[in-house]
């Protein structure tokens, strides 16, 4: 068995260890070893990203990808992903390796630079402003964004530009957020933002600073009851459409826009041919950008087979949202340069023809399947238990594990009301049709099912529903007797 391909065995401690070698190998920039035509090698300057994938951020993947193309492979950027360990201030954690020269560039929301002292991008943050992808690109077209980045100088980073990214969408865990009435009393996740933290406090509800891990962990205990996040990163994590998957698809709190960042070192080190690269790479990424993040149509459609469903506000509604973030303008606009950019801002939105809504089909509008699914039963209240099973050095042997010497080893499973807690910290959701269980990991982007039985002890005797990776029906028991010790 490949181990690198069987994501659900012992998730956490897999995961860990990838982050930490991560970390290690970022101890120095070797952006001025090699000047171009040096040594001969290309030169590889890294790039701190805290997703797990670069592809969570469209637009930058394509400046990687246009560096190496535009340099015909002599100067190539390597992404560092998971930087700041899925901290809350992970992006604080860019910004201030990236101008400490622990790594050559990164890349930040716009969002957080407000708690960094730096104001100039707050424009972007008022809520329910920049409401389309084609008013982001506008933004990036008439030179706005190149001033904003000016405020960077202080924090002793270097801007190299700013990219549309994905509209910002409520989300809901039991309902749709749509009134000012459905945020009052409820906790509503997001990224380390102060403008965001003012927009949903005008709303009623408490701010919860969080991110990746610990906003799915308070989306799953019921801690957090909403938070805020794009369709293509709804759609790119099925597990979060399980989780929370009551979305608002037309109430857009704001954009996420993207800085990219590099080290003035890093980048003086650089021969002027390397920076040319480097700058034009930037400038083609924040042309394209509207357009590659542009993605919404084609993200609703995979989020609702994956369980989500969708829900428009009233005009009435809106209009209330946007009364209720009248204090927080008042608060913005105290600031000659913010003010300046909203009136700028503004001015666009009225030129800028409106993008037509999203056609949201029928059969993704109502109730959830996973909460349908709990209502009705199919998430049978006698599977609730704790199950044990072991896995022997012969079973390990048979399913071709690298590594012998952890077996034999007991797993142990928890079940309650459709979702699972396993060894190793692995945590999801599932649900029963028939003799059919499937888990859905909040950890990956993909489910298991396996058909099942259930003896007059309690035990359960799981079989894989194929196609399904060796290594994911080994660590989950298949062919082997659950059996119930709660």
């Amino acid at each position: 068995m490949n181990v690198t391909t069987n994501r659900m065995r012992l998730a956490t401690p897999v995961l860990a260890a990838t982050a930490a070698l991560a970390i290690a190998a970022c101890g120095g920039s070797d952006a001025g070893k090699d000047k171009a035509g040096g040594s001969g090698s290309p030169v590889v300057l890294r790039l701190a990203s805290t997703n797990g994938e670069l592809d969570f951020t469209p637009a930058v993947e394509y400046f990687v990808k246009h560096v190496e193309e535009l340099s015909g492979g002599n100067l190539r950027i390597k992404a560092i992903d998971q930087w700041g360990d899925y901290a809350s201030d992970a992006e604080q954690q860019v910004v201030k390796d990236v101008s400490a020269g622990e790594v050559d560039l990164g890349w930040a929301g716009t969002r957080v630079f407000d708690t960094l002292d730096v104001k100039s991008f707050q424009a972007l943050t008022a809520p329910m402003l920049v409401d389309s992808y084609a008013l982001e690109n506008a933004v990036i077209e008439s030179g706005i964004t190149e001033q904003m980045m000016q405020g960077l100088d202080d924090l002793g980073v270097a801007g190299l530009g700013v990219l549309a990214d994905g509209l910002r969408k409520p989300i809901g865990v039991s309902r749709s957020i749509l009134a000012p009435a459905d945020w009052h009393g409820i906790t509503f996740g997001t990224l380390r933002s102060n403008g965001q933290v003012e927009a949903i406090r005008a709303l009623g509800a408490t701010p919860a600073q969080v991110f990746a891990k610990e906003r799915e962990e308070g989306l799953k205990n019921g801690t957090i009851e909403g938070y805020e996040t794009s369709l293509w990163i709804h759609q790119h994590n099925p597990a979060l459409a399980h989780l929370a998957p009551y979305v608002t698809s037309n109430v857009t709190l704001w954009p996420q826009m993207d800085v990219l960042l590099a080290n003035p070192a890093s980048l003086e080190a650089l021969t002027d041919e390397q920076r040319e690269w480097i700058e034009k790479a930037a400038r083609d990424a924040a042309d394209r950008s509207a357009a590659l993040a542009d993605k919404d149509a084609q993200a609703l459609g995979v989020s609702c087979e994956s369980g989500a469903r969708f829900a428009e506000a009233s005009d009435a509604d809106l209009a209330a949202l946007e009364a209720a973030f009248a204090p927080v303008y008042a608060d913005l606009q105290q600031h000659p340069q913010t003010k300046a950019f909203i009136d700028r801002i503004q001015a666009l939105k009225e030129s800028t023809p409106p993008e037509a809504e999203l056609a949201i089909p029928s059969n993704c509008t109502g109730k959830s399947p996973e909460q349908a699914a709990r209502d009705t039963g199919t998430a049978p209240a006698h599977l609730n238990g704790t199950y044990r099973y072991v896995l022997t050095k012969e079973d390990a042997r048979k399913a071709g594990e690298p590594d012998l010497s952890e077996y034999p080893r007991a797993n142990t499973w928890i079940l309650k009301d459709g979702q699972f807690d396993a060894t190793g910290g692995f945590t999801g959701s599932y649900s029963v049709d028939g003799n059919r269980i499937t888990f859905a990991p909040v950890e990956f982007d993909y489910t298991t099912t396996f058909t099942f039985t259930v003896d007059g002890e309690g035990n359960l005797n799981l079989d894989p529903v194929l196609p399904m990776d060796r290594g994911d029906a080994f660590e989950s028991g298949s062919h082997t007797v659950w059996t119930t010790i709660d």
